[in-house]
């Protein structure tokens, strides 16, 4: 299955009904899973729905938005009796077209008619990006919408009482800013993650704009959310916040029990949670995008050599055919393998990679213009496609 093409809500349904729907979570028992994720704190690393490792990996992206997918899937079978696939769909499009419609951010829906199913993987593909044009998130760390739950959250309130949820979201949203600015407030020493926290916050923002002077703790309002799902939520980011810089002081800590404390949950509960958060923040800090702060060029070139890594792992056997069938080609990568190519040589090399990559749809980004930028991140990798006679000095493992 592929989430980033057509067709994959279709493929992915039973997937979803086996591995989560049929399970009958618990909320409380749901949300603690979907943590484990990743998917809590802004990082998906995998999905509920798939258990067991896959031959294909997929990306941040397409990780959140299947998880997101199945967030909303199982809100709405827990909430609507007699719940079926086509109403799920068709409820879901309908919730985002009502906030398209005074949200900040924008769905661009089609004028041409199309398959329900093929309208909501437009719109979560755009749903899981921020609110920046495609060369701002090359060249930042903010890849992924920090705040994609609220989404499941809001729906739960559409549905439970089937009215516009803006008044719900921009309250929700109003909260989570004033928590997440008071918990970096609490810190001896700034450091540059905050920024960039409040930058990808801010980013993810559809009805609510982060003031300059928040509101103080006293201030605040827990009233209108008291669900378990938001209030653990609302701790989860507070808690993610004060361990941006990867220590968590006394006074900080104090904060965020007091802050628990006034959502509801006792200290033992919260001193779990912030376990729950450091075990996941442990295994996968090299991953998560904040922990790894870097100027823009170099962000700029990981973030692609990740995306040509992934076009080609996917395509390596339609590719590798290819090469094998030009016999040019296959010459002069051999002979790669062990002596510089002349100048006239490499040039035949790229000239013949991208009559290559025309031939392969999923290909066609190297043959756009500015594609020959991405020529050497693709050659890169073709390394590791070829047999192994190719590389002479290859030295076999015993």
């Amino acid at each position: 299955m592929n989430p980033s093409a057509g067709g994959w809500i279709n493929k992915h349904f039973p997937h979803l009904q086996q591995n989560v729907l049929d399970q009958y979570f618990s909320e409380e028992s749901f949300y603690q899973q979907l943590q484990q994720t990743g998917f809590i704190y802004a990082h998906s690393t995998k999905t509920l729905s798939y258990p067991n490792p896959l031959k294909i990996k997929w990306t941040i992206e397409e990780l959140s938005k299947i998880n997101l997918f199945d967030a909303l899937a199982y809100i709405y079978f827990s909430e609507v009796k007699n719940a079926n696939k086509p109403d799920f769909t068709k409820e879901v499009i309908q919730f985002y077209e009502l906030l398209e419609k005074e949200s900040i951010w924008k769905i661009k829906i089609s004028f041409f008619k199309s398959k329900p199913e093929e309208t909501l993987e437009k719109i979560l593909q755009q749903r899981i990006q921020i609110n920046e044009s495609y060369i701002q998130k090359n060249f930042s760390h903010l890849i992924t919408n920090a705040l994609l739950f609220i989404d499941v959250l809001a729906f739960k309130e559409y549905l439970a009482h089937k009215k516009h949820p803006k008044a719900y979201l921009t309250e929700l949203e109003s909260l989570i800013t004033n928590v997440v600015i008071l918990a970096f407030q609490k810190k001896t020493i700034k450091d540059k993650y905050e920024n960039l926290v409040i930058k990808l916050l801010e980013s993810s923002l559809r009805y609510h704009k982060i003031q300059p002077q928040p509101k103080g703790f006293e201030e605040l309002n827990f009233e209108n959310f008291k669900v378990h799902l938001e209030r653990k939520y609302i701790l989860d980011l507070a808690s993610i916040t004060i361990y941006s810089d990867e220590e968590i002081e006394k006074k900080e800590y104090a904060f965020i029990e007091k802050l628990g404390n006034e959502l509801g949950f006792m200290t033992t509960e919260v001193d779990e949670n912030i376990t729950q958060m450091l075990q996941f923040l442990k295994q996968h800090k090299r991953e998560i995008s904040y922990f790894n702060y870097s100027n823009s060029i170099q962000h700029f070139y990981k973030n692609t050599n990740r995306m040509v890594k992934v076009l080609i792992m996917r395509n390596k056997h339609r590719l590798l055919k290819e090469i094998l069938e030009s016999k040019e080609l296959v010459v002069l990568l051999t002979k790669s393998t062990h002596k510089d190519l002349s100048e006239e040589e490499k040039h035949k090399v790229k000239e013949q990679l991208l009559d290559i990559c025309k031939t392969i749809p999923s290909l066609a980004i190297f043959i756009l213009p500015g594609g020959s930028v991405l020529l050497p991140i693709l050659i890169k990798f073709i390394p590791q496609l070829l047999p192994s006679s190719f590389n002479e000095n290859r030295i076999k493992k015993p």
